[in-house]
């Protein structure tokens, strides 16, 4: 429990306990050794000679048991040792005697303190330490002490007769009133005032009650000394072993009020939710703690207080919000209000456009736009981390993005894309959302310029069919650039500038690399790394792409050969665009390819996207039969996010389905995305074929995907693109050479 928590949990108990409280049992019976007592017999240590004549006179008077609460650690004068050793053996095994483990606060050495053999033959020995808390209040007890030669019962345990296992505590019941615990004083019990009917048939505890003694605080009544928490706990476990069932079912019925709170429309019905919540956990542990089982509500009540706190400073938030600032329909900021952020608004601009919002908004009655925008703005923020989300008109949107790493930005709004799969549901209809995303990287120019060119790039992405573009104004600029880059492509080719980034694929079955993909890369000597995107599009779109295929599926097939000739099996995976499937030329490349290499074509796995439409169906499906009876495996990439049918799967030859990195990415977020992959998994496994899942980003997604058994899985987690040398020296140590 939360520290901060814990007076409140404390508070809370002693007033649940106030509210059912009792006299104790009576079965235990404290003979105080108090000032009374020290005044007319003497002062404290007492001869062990007079502790002997103390559990003498109790014997005689029939108590039950005796625990003579008294230190015997070591030896006294040898006369008194023998008169209480006399009593003891005389008791046969009636008496119990205390143990103690101590701790040195600077050393931290344990020191275990028992009483000598002499004494201890003839009676048990019970553990008396106290779990007392920073603030001297004592609110659990142990069942038992570990010690190397076994376990020492606590005295509640050994009195009661209940036992447990050590350093397992329990809570004490004080509802049990401690001033109703029956006290005797040693003087009358040494000087036979007859005390029998007090004595006879009950449990008897011998300890000191003096004001020189420890006192603890006793929730909800005073400080009273240290032996009366062991017979309050002894009291607990005679009334029955306490059921502890802590924070977790009282947190988990507290988050499904607070969700149930937070997502009824109709207020009433929240707040009863609200108030029922309130009531459960404030009288529920009364009538719970009456049947002895205990539950720490606190965190519960916490969690509740935050959500009606949160709500009601929304309400009063909307109240007061200046309506210049924010949307009339929505309530967000809206673009005057990022403006005054000026110069202050650091980091990446994220324009998000809902392509088909006015379309929607149209179609819905007006009454449900609120809603729609509610929806859409609660999907935004798990992609915003907290930062204000701004609507401007026509279904735009925008946030902040702190500065981090690209990888993890991509990895946020492909996340964020995921989500928006699922439609949104207003007014009981399904409303689907076509989102696209603009970036604008550069925090000198004016706060409005960037969210212009955001939109800019949002608008992009939508004409080029991507989840999100990045507006750059010197790729804009330089217009030569732009107009010169295929040109530029087939001369980077020549001149060694275009090279291959390798992504290690792992078998979840055994955690081996079992091979990797081969992806272009170019690093122009002026612009540096260009984005893939740009130059793998633009020669798709211009019928240029065969020439970098070739040029990739070499380099990587080379690759590939040579670690095999090493004696590791290695396969290799390479992308082949769909506009190439109907080229008549297009078997023959790959076997001239694995011929000059001497790769065997099993080892080679040519994935083909299944997002974009087969151009001559007839022609390419025949090519790809050649392929598969050649020997060459097939793979089908980013499966789920295109044209994937049944049909589609029975013509494509391919061993292999890629599971496209959005469903990937969102696994341990989205129900939806998981229940998606877990029956591809199944499916293609009915099927004959494996499936790779890729985008892999931390351990958690793995380990589902190893639960789901996944064959295997690429990512950044398990390994990231990488040059040649790293993939050598990954494979084999101390051996880094350049594939022929």
């Amino acid at each position: 429990m939360v520290g901060l928590l814990e007076p409140l949990e404390f508070a809370g108990k002693t007033v649940r306990a106030k509210m059912h409280s009792g006299p104790a049992s009576g079965q235990f019976v404290v003979v105080g050794i108090d000032d009374l007592s020290l005044a007319e017999i003497g002062p404290w240590p007492w001869p062990r000679a007079r502790l002997g004549e103390i559990v003498t006179r109790l014997r005689e008077a029939k108590a039950k048991h005796i625990h003579l609460g008294v230190d015997l650690f070591a030896a006294g004068t040898p006369a008194d040792d023998a008169k209480l050793e006399a009593a003891l053996r005389a008791s046969r095994g009636l008496v119990s005697l205390p143990g103690r483990l101590s701790v040195d606060m600077v050393s931290g050495a344990e020191a275990d303190s028992r009483p000598i053999a002499r004494f201890s033959q003839y009676a048990r020995t019970a553990n008396t330490n106290l779990w007392v808390l920073r603030d001297s209040k004592v609110w659990e007890h142990p069942y038992a002490l570990a010690l190397a030669d076994g376990k020492m019962p606590s005295l509640a345990s050994l009195l009661s007769g209940v036992p447990g296992e050590p350093e397992t505590r329990f809570p004490i019941d004080y509802s049990i009133d401690v001033r109703s615990i029956p006290v005797v004083s040693a003087r009358d019990i040494l000087s036979g005032l007859g005390n029998e009917k007090a004595i006879a048939g009950k449990t008897v505890i011998i300890a000191q009650t003096s004001g020189s003694v420890d006192h603890y605080f006793a929730p909800g009544y005073a400080f009273v000394p240290a032996i009366f928490f062991h017979v309050l706990a002894a009291e607990t476990l005679s009334a029955g072993r306490p059921i502890m069932l802590g924070w977790l079912p009282p947190m988990m019925i507290a988050t499904a009020l607070a969700a149930a709170f937070l997502t009824i429309r109709n207020r009433p019905a929240a707040r009863i939710a609200l108030a029922s919540g309130y009531a459960l956990f404030l009288l529920g542990p009364v009538i719970l703690e009456i049947r002895h089982i205990f539950l720490e509500v606190t965190p519960a009540l916490s969690v509740l207080t935050v959500v009606a706190g949160v709500r009601l400073y929304g309400n009063v938030r909307r109240k007061y919000q200046v309506r210049g600032l924010t949307n009339p329909i929505s309530g967000l900021p809206n673009l005057n209000a990022l403006r005054q952020e000026g110069a202050g608004a650091q980091g990446t601009i994220i324009a998000a456009r809902v392509q088909n919002f006015a379309e929607i908004t149209t179609a819905l009655p007006e009454d449900y736009e609120k809603e729609l925008v509610e929806q859409i703005a609660s999907r935004f923020s798990f992609g915003a981390i907290g930062s204000p989300i701004y609507q401007a008109d026509e279904g735009i949107f925008i946030w902040l993005a702190p500065a981090q790493r690209d990888e993890a930005l991509v990895e946020q709004l492909n996340g964020l894309h995921a989500l928006f799969r699922s439609p949104v549901i207003v007014s009981t209809q399904l409303v689907d959302l076509s989102v696209t995303f603009g970036l604008d990287n550069d925090p000198s120019r004016p706060l409005m310029q960037r969210v212009s060119s955001a939109l800019v790039a949002a608008d992009e992405a939508a004409k080029e069919g991507q989840r999100w573009a990045t507006f750059d104004p010197a790729t804009l600029e330089d217009a030569e650039w732009k107009l010169s880059l295929l040109g530029r492509l087939d001369q980077a080719i020549d001149r060694g500038e275009i090279w291959v980034a390798y992504q290690p694929k792992l078998d979840i079955s055994d955690d081996s690399i079992i091979g990797a993909e081969a992806l272009a890369r170019w690093k122009h000597p002026e612009k540096g790394e260009i984005f893939p995107s740009q130059f793998i599009v633009a020669a798709e779109r211009s019928g240029r792409i065969e020439n970098l295929t070739a040029h990739i599926l070499d380099s990587a097939v080379a690759t590939a050969a040579h670690i095999n000739r090493r004696g590791q099996r290695f396969t290799i995976a390479v992308n082949l665009s769909v506009r190439l499937l109907d080229k008549p030329g297009l078997v023959g490349m790959v076997e001239r390819t694995l011929s000059r290499h001497g790769l065997a074509p099993e080892l080679l796995t040519l994935e083909v996207t299944e997002t974009t439409a087969i151009a001559s169906a007839d022609e390419s499906f025949a090519n790809l039969q050649r392929l598969s009876a050649m020997g060459v495996q097939l793979s089908i990439d980013d499966y789920g996010t295109g044209l994937s049918t049944l049909e589609y799967l029975k013509k494509i030859p391919a061993g292999e389905i890629k599971i496209d990195r959005s469903f990937i990415g969102m696994l341990d977020k989205s129900q939806s995305d998981r229940i998606m992959v877990h029956s591809t998994i199944q499916l293609a496994h009915s099927l004959g074929r494996k499936v790779v899942a890729e985008g892999v980003e931390n351990a958690a997604t793995l380990a589902e995907l190893r639960r789901m058994q996944c064959d295997y899985v690429q990512g950044y987690h398990t390994g990231r693109p990488m040059p040649i040398a790293a993939l050598l020296s990954l494979l084999m140590p101390g051996e880094i050479e350049s594939a022929a």
